[in-house]
């Protein structure tokens, strides 16, 4: 059936549209097709548009003077005070310094942080490329922030638990110290003072028995000198009666004479200095003189004690073989706690240890502590 044009269409229709048949076809065609892709973009803008409203965390857009232009829905139903009170709310009062820097033409992201009653934000601030606006996009880190201050009270426990048990170590070893110079020194030089009597007695009594007695003597001489050092090695006296300085340089001495190393030390007076530090850093010069003995082939050593008005700093160095700082965590002497742990009890105290090694080139380690630890 051959379709015709009204004539009162025709006569209504603009002068210049063309008339034929196969031209409106064309006309007809081509008005389809840029409707087929209006409707593509709209669905494009759609999509683009349900992810702000999708989005399950807060997202706020506002003009450069506070009034708020956009809330998705998570905003507008968690706070629908913000439309109202735009930068007065809680949650976009910080942002204000980032809107200055948007009107001086600054285009950065901005993070702030932000406390609404017992919650706590994360802010992400920018501005559009049309300018003239700001966004927010705000996450919920409540959550985070109450496991961060979990594990942060955590840690102070058991920085708090293993300060109370080094104090209780120390003062157990104080005490033993105490009991071997004192009970057993004592009891041992008694004896020695009993034999030699004996010794003098033999002497006409009984000549065969004067050589096995020296040899006891011998041997209660030999005996002492380990417990006195032994005690020593436990709590120095010097560390108490003399200062830090004098007990490292007591100890180098006695060392380097035990295991035959050159050893020079170099040191001063640390007035000030408290107890904890100073003792800390005496058991870090007996590990890290320990672990060149047993592991560096050393032949020699170099120990520096260094202050300022802040800080202490105790430095072993050595010729050593060296190692590879990162197998620090491996290297434990049988004898003692190992440099790792030693870093851990320096960390107890507000200091920390500082390794500076490598395969045939030697050994750096160095201890830094506090003069005071903070309260």
């Amino acid at each position: 059936m051959k379709s015709t044009v009204p004539p009162e269409r025709v006569a209504a229709a603009p002068p210049d549209l063309d008339l034929d048949p196969r031209a409106l076809r064309a006309e007809v065609d081509r008005l389809r097709s840029d409707l087929g892709a209006l409707e593509s973009r709209h669905a494009e803008l759609r999509r683009l548009a349900s992810f702000p409203e999708q989005n399950p965390n807060l997202v706020i857009e506002t003009d450069l003077h506070g009034q708020v232009t956009y809330l998705n829905p998570i905003a507008r139903n968690r706070f629908p005070d913000l439309e109202t009170l735009g930068f007065a709310h809680p949650l976009l009062c910080g942002i204000t310094d980032c809107i200055g820097a948007f009107h001086a033409g600054e285009r950065v992201i901005f993070t702030r942080e932000a406390r609404v009653g017992d919650a706590v934000f994360e802010l992400k601030i920018c501005q559009p490329p049309e300018g003239a606006l700001a966004r927010v996009f705000a996450h919920d880190i409540t959550a985070m922030k109450r496991a961060e201050a979990a594990i942060e009270h955590l840690a102070e426990q058991r920085r708090r638990l293993a300060q109370r048990v080094l104090s209780a170590q120390e003062e157990e070893r104080r005490r033993l110290s105490g009991e071997l110079h004192d009970e057993a020194g004592q009891a041992l030089t008694a004896l020695k003072i009993g034999l030699e009597l004996l010794r003098g007695e033999a002497i006409e009594a009984a000549p065969a028995l004067v050589d096995d007695l020296s040899d006891v003597i011998d041997l209660v001489n030999t005996t002492r000198e380990r417990l006195r050092g032994l005690a020593h090695d436990l709590r120095p006296p010097a560390l108490d009666t003399l200062g830090l300085d004098a007990a490292l340089e007591g100890f180098c001495r006695g060392y380097a004479g035990r295991v035959q190393l050159s050893l020079d030390y170099a040191g001063g007076a640390v007035p000030g200095i408290g107890d904890t530090q100073a003792l800390c850093l005496y058991r870090f010069l007996q590990e890290a003189l320990t672990n060149v003995a047993r592991h560096a082939e050393a032949s020699h050593v170099g120990v520096t004690l260094e202050a300022d008005a802040d800080e202490v700093c105790l430095t072993v160095t050595d010729d050593g073989c060296g190692f590879h700082v990162r197998d620090v965590g491996q290297r434990r002497t049988t004898s003692g706690i190992g440099l790792a742990g030693m870093r851990e009890r320096l960390e107890l105290v507000g200091g920390r240890m500082e390794i500076e090694s490598g395969d045939g080139s030697g050994t750096r380690v160095s201890a830094r502590v506090p003069r005071k630890i903070a309260p």
